[in-house]
């Protein structure tokens, strides 16, 4: 096994680009370390620019340095022949085009001195195609010294380091160990001037029972084919059909490979070590339940608002399982899976969590997933957080306040009235409701900042926490999105003049589902002009339907920028809210004023507050809202009233409508996060994840290697050796990979073994 202190050779072969060459030799001699050996060999390069640098690089006599010229043109693979025989090191093939950093050949050692079946070594890179960092098998741009320097400290950060076995080696920087070298030759001459020659040697090498692996922990700058500047597509058509017929299984080994991308947990977990680098931008953590819904809608509205001035993490928390997206500024997301352990405390789970991405602070906006293990561990994290009131679920269990299933009880806060409220609920029964708020109370009065939706929402968590009070931030209303391209489906209406009333989203109880089935019902006992279109879904029923009389229709999901064409094809007149209990904001009350349609609501929470005073809608009295008769009642009156009178001024109002804008929200939110951190103390420094469990977070699954036999090339009679020795050499070569040729190879003496390699490679 090769020790990462023994001398290694590193050969760059060099043909013209003498300033790539320059820039290769010197960042060699500024960022090696340790026992080396930097061998440069001019291929007889035209471009007298080469023999001036090689000359000034003699006349500063380093003892590191050999400097060998080729009296004629050899090509790249004999030249490369040439550095592999000089010495019995471990040789490390750069290109004249490549640029390596600190400690370089240093990690590249310890990879290949990791394990005795490593054959072969190659770096990430910029353009190194399976290798390539940041977009795989890509000719990413180079980048300058600065970020490369930054790029290799992340990659060496981020790395376990996990040494991964790649199909084969890449050749602008390859780490090839001498023993391999000693069982299987070096590069074959059928490749001429290059391209080719290190994939067949990689897979010979395979063969042989030896790896190629990929040093993820290191990265080296590559320019790429200037030398063979005007010759690439030549010699890649020459060469490939001979790589083919000796490998036949190549191709589709590496697009199985490629398709597969094992290496993309070890990119993004670098990419994940450089975002936390970034000067001036702070990370948050925002955590929400596993249920979506409007929480999850307002959340990634924000993120996508202020990407560019903050680095994003969304932890979907439930129990121990948290799924955690980060958003990256050109919007891609990198997900991760992390699980606590059975032994870790929640404040060092969480504060691992923002030691590990560089989180400034955590914005929780719904615990339910979690709430034990929030509670316990973000006072405790050493990171300021704050809290956005999405609903009263710290108030009250029931998050709606429905008494036993009823209606809104009015936001009570009396624990004599609510602890028979709850028990009356099998759900909530064992529920103590003044420990309840208690713990929640707790967690609030350490947080830097409160939010709420709405002045209702605000004024309703005061009357619960009354040492704090939100600041109101309504939620911004995206752009107008388009429609649906392509193929829509929709639900038919009979063609009459029967009126239509829509009601949207997701209903459950607490938003009137039995209630809106109660008015169904009541409307066809008495044969009222009026139909209902649900624009989403039922707890009951999710996908598309219809009752058989018309009254009822169910749409199904639909995406927003479809609500304006489906209001339209169901004829609709009125948008209805028959909730149970309060809403803290209702994002689909901006979508239906943003199509122009006029609401119905009742007279609680924040749909009252935002109808009140707009004239883009109407507020049903205590008695329409409590009685589903006497809302009916109300509808009816109203639809009847649609053309002229009463309906469409109204909806020209709601057209009318102001929205808070995503960039107003962000801009208020932002400014809590930045008082909140001035106003902080020093934070607790908690250990951050180990590299292995952030690499498998990512789902990193290593690449199970598909064997090869070794087979060598069959010489045409007119390729037969002439000569004793060529013919003696040749014959070593055909059997040494069995027990006998090994054998011989123990016995042989080494200036024969090292003769017989000269006229192979002759």
């Amino acid at each position: 096994m090769t020790s990462p202190s023994a001398i290694v050779d590193v050969v760059v072969p060099a043909y013209n680009a003498p300033d790539d060459l320059r820039r290769c030799v010197e960042a060699v001699l500024a960022h090696t370390e340790g026992g080396f050996r930097l061998v440069v060999i001019d291929d007889a390069s035209p471009d007298p620019r080469v023999r001036e640098y090689l000359d000034a690089l003699a006349q500063r006599a380093l003892p590191e340095v050999t400097i060998l010229r080729n009296e004629r043109n050899l090509g790249f693979t004999a030249t490369a022949n040439r550095g592999f025989s000089l010495s019995r090191a471990d040789v490390v093939l750069l290109n004249s085009d490549a640029i390596v950093g600190p400690h370089w050949l240093e990690r590249l050692a310890r990879c290949a001195a990791s394990h005795p079946s490593i054959g072969t070594v190659t770096p990430f890179s910029n353009n190194a195609e399976i290798a390539s960092f940041p977009r795989f098998c890509e000719n990413n741009a180079p980048p300058d010294d600065a970020v490369a320097t930054t790029i290799n400290a992340a990659l060496a950060a981020a790395a376990v380091p996990t040494y991964p076995d790649i199909p084969t080696g890449v050749g602008f920087c390859l780490y090839v160990r001498r023993a391999l070298l000693d069982a299987i030759g070096t590069f074959d001459l059928a490749f001429g001037a290059g391209y080719g020659e290190e994939n067949d040697f990689c897979l010979r090498a395979v063969g042989a029972g030896y790896r190629n692996v990929l040093a993820d922990d290191v990265y080296v700058r590559h320019t790429g084919g200037r030398s063979f500047a005007g010759r690439k597509t030549e010699l890649g058509a020459r060469n490939m059909p001979l790589l083919l017929e000796r490998h036949p299984d190549y191709l589709d080994m590496v697009q199985r490979y490629i398709a597969a991308d094992p290496l993309r947990p070890l990119r993004d977990a670098c990419e994940s070590a450089l975002a936390a680098r970034t000067p001036g931008m702070r990370g948050v953590l925002h955590v929400i339940h596993h249920h979506g819904g409007g929480t999850e809608t307002h959340v990634r509205a924000l993120i996508d608002a202020s990407r560019r001035r903050w680095r994003h993490y969304l932890a979907i928390a439930v129990g121990d399982a948290w799924q955690v997206e980060e958003h990256r500024s050109d919007g891609r997301i990198l997900d991760f899976e992390f699980r606590r352990g059975a032994d870790e405390a929640w404040p060092d789970f969480i504060g691992g969590l923002c030691a590990t991405f560089g989180v400034s602070l955590i914005h929780l906006h719904n615990i339910s997933g979690c709430r034990d293990g929030l509670l316990t561990g973000v006072p405790h994290a050493g990171v300021p957080y704050g809290y956005t009131v999405h609903d009263l679920n710290f108030a009250c269990p029931t998050i709606t306040f429905l008494e036993a299933g009823r209606l809104y009880c009015g936001a009570q806060t009396d624990v004599g009235r609510c602890a028979p409220c709850l028990a009356a609920q099998p759900e909530f029964a064992g529920i103590n409701i003044q420990a309840w708020r208690s713990r929640h109370g707790a967690l609030i009065e350490r947080a830097a900042f409160l939010v709420a939706p709405s002045q209702w929402a605000a004024q309703t968590f005061a009357r619960y926490f009354p040492a704090r009070h939100p600041t109101v931030i309504a939620h911004g209303q995206p752009p107008a999105l388009p429609a649906t391209s392509g193929a829509r489906s929709a639900v038919l209406l009979p063609d009459d003049e029967v009126p239509t009333v829509a009601v949207l989203g997701a209903i459950g109880p607490d938003k009137g589902a039995r209630r809106l089935e109660r008015l169904v019902e009541l409307a066809r006992r008495d044969d009222l002009p009026v139909r209902f279109v649900l624009i989403g879904y039922l707890d009951v029923q999710h996908g598309p339907w219809q009752s058989d009389d018309a009254r009822f229709t169910v749409h199904g999901r639909y995406a927003p920028g479809d609500l304006a064409d489906l209001l339209a094809h169901y004829r609709v007149d009125l948008v209805l809210y028959p909730s149970a209990g309060p809403e803290t904001f209702s994002y689909t009350l901006s979508e239906a004023w943003s199509a122009g349609r006029p609401v119905l609501v009742p007279p609680i929470g924040a749909l009252a507050e935002r109808v009140h005073g707009t004239g883009a809608g109407f507020v049903m009295t205590e008695e329409e809202w409590r009685d589903e008769a006497a809302m009916l009642a109300r509808i009816v009156t109203l639809v009847g009233q649609r053309r002229e009178s009463v309906l469409r001024p109204a909806g020209r109002a709601a057209r009318a409508v102001g929205h808070a804008t995503l960039a107003h929200m962000a801009d208020a939110t932002i400014a809590l996060y930045a008082t909140a951190l001035v106003t902080a103390g020093a934070p607790a420094r908690h250990r951050a994840f180990a590299p292995r469990r952030v690499r498998d977070a990512l789902g990193y699954q290593p690449w199970p290697v598909p064997p090869r036999a070794f087979r060598p090339p069959v010489l045409a009679p007119r390729d037969q050796p002439h000569g004793f020795a060529a013919r003696l050499a040749h014959g070593a070569l055909g059997i040494r990979h069995t027990s006998l040729g090994r054998l011989l190879y123990r016995l042989t003496p080494r200036p024969v073994v090292d003769a017989l390699k000269s006229r192979l490679h002759a």
